[in-house]
């Protein structure tokens, strides 16, 4: 049988090769290094967008706001005239080419829209012209994004969340096509995978808590039943979140769970770490992640007398604390807020009786620091830390109106106990 001979590839003898051996190997030098230029980059791009802000200066200082009299009334529509002058000419919220816009714009939307404020025909036009932004994002699939950064997942479940504030009917399509998308895009529970049921920025990568949350709350504003496949299976995944042995079946397999009942960000992983007496690095719950958890039960419907509930607030009990994102400082400080009321607004008790005898009315203290945390010009923003973008007065500008929204209903619903 014929065998294929080798190929002499040597030039022949007198002719010259028409490039130097020496220059070829500097071209292909020159190619990998264009190429490792273009990764470093995109690399760069991408914290450039987490680290700084994208927002075009202002043509006009935020309009005054006269005295009513209720200082927490005004704070809101302070930060309403502060968030106005910085919508873009296209709608958004945001000015990067390369950023989540949709994501971006609909915090804004969502915050302004449950705002409790006699909506103006000004503050229609904004919340028009932010929808329509929005909805240019939305892609065949039925996700909310812009594409190929990503965080579709997370994007998407902004944005429902900020069309169902709107309460327009003609969104309901938009809405529904976004609700069918993030029910595609949870892990499928496969026995042995610690994941299964959870949620990641996108269809694809990790999977963790904050995004979880977000989908499930998403996903309850929709509509979804309580009782979906979808929602018994994110409970699985928060459970495996949850410091507690009894519930975390983690636990059984000899994994370091531990024992206080609060969150981390996912299966085994925290931001922080404790250590057991034998050295096992045990992942340590924290603020941030621990409201998200027990908010994410409840939203799920799960009773406050489940073992999983009991223990989320058993956590809340022994940790409560304006001054920090429990357990890891400033980082996400007014995230940590927002995500303490809506868990504290659905478990719908006005007092949280800490463990230290105090009796700790949240709603009216939380507003009471956001009160004295807002800013001369009306913004909100995170002076202690810059972590997860919390140095851009306009996001966090929106979470603090969107927490103070939160505590002004509860407390005008649940009027705290006499002593």
């Amino acid at each position: 049988m014929p065998t294929e001979q080798p190929v002499d590839t040597r030039s022949p003898a007198g002719v010259q090769e028409d490039v130097p051996r020496p220059w070829r190997r500097w071209k292909k030098w020159l190619f990998r290094l264009g190429g490792t230029v273009v990764v470093l980059g995109g690399v760069g791009a991408y914290l450039w967008f987490f680290e700084q802000t994208g927002h075009s200066t202002p043509k006009q200082p935020p309009a005054p706001v006269a005295p009513s009299g209720d200082p927490a009334l005004d704070a809101l529509r302070r930060g309403v005239e502060f968030l106005r002058v910085h919508q873009e000419a296209d709608g958004h919220f945001s000015r990067g080419l390369i950023d989540p816009k949709p994501a971006f714009t609909a915090l804004i939307v969502d915050a302004l829209a449950r705002a409790p404020l006699t909506r103006t025909p000004q503050d229609q036009e904004l919340l028009d012209r932010a929808a329509v932004a929005i909805l240019a994002c939305q892609r065949e699939n039925g996700s909310i994004c812009t594409p190929a950064f990503g965080l579709d997942a997370y994007c998407t479940s902004i944005s429902l969340l900020a069309l169902k504030a709107l309460g327009d009917p003609k969104y309901a399509p938009a809405i529904e096509r976004a609700k069918a998308y993030l029910l595609t895009i949870q892990r499928p529970v496969i026995e042995g995978n610690p994941t299964s049921g959870g949620v990641g920025y996108g269809a694809s990568g990790n999977v963790d808590g904050s995004n979880t949350a977000q989908w499930v709350e998403a996903l309850a504003e929709a509509g979804v039943e309580k009782d979906s496949d979808a929602f018994k299976n994110a409970q699985l995944f928060f459970s495996r979140l949850q410091n507690s042995p009894e519930t975390n079946d983690l636990a059984k397999t000899g994994a370091p769970v531990g024992s206080d009942g609060g969150f981390v960000y996912r299966p085994l992983e925290s931001k922080v770490y404790d250590q057991s007496r034998d050295g096992k690095r045990i992942p340590r719950s924290y603020g941030l992640m621990s409201y998200a958890g027990l908010k994410s039960f409840l939203y799920m419907d799960v009773s406050k007398d489940d073992p999983r509930v009991s223990s989320a607030w058993r956590w809340v009990r022994d940790n409560f604390t304006l001054d920090e994102n429990r357990h890891i400082g400033a980082d996400g400080l007014f995230y940590y807020y927002l995500a303490m009321a809506k868990a504290l607004a659905a478990y719908g008790d006005p007092v949280v009786p800490t463990t230290d005898g105090a009796r700790r009315e949240w709603a009216r203290e939380l507003t009471e620091r956001l009160l004295r945390l807002q800013r001369p010009d009306g913004s909100w923003r995170n002076e202690r830390s810059q972590m997860w973008k919390e140095g851009d007065e306009v996001m966090v500008t929106a979470f603090a109106i969107r927490t103070l929204a939160i505590c002004r209903e509860f407390m005008e619903k649940h009027p705290a106990p006499k002593p």
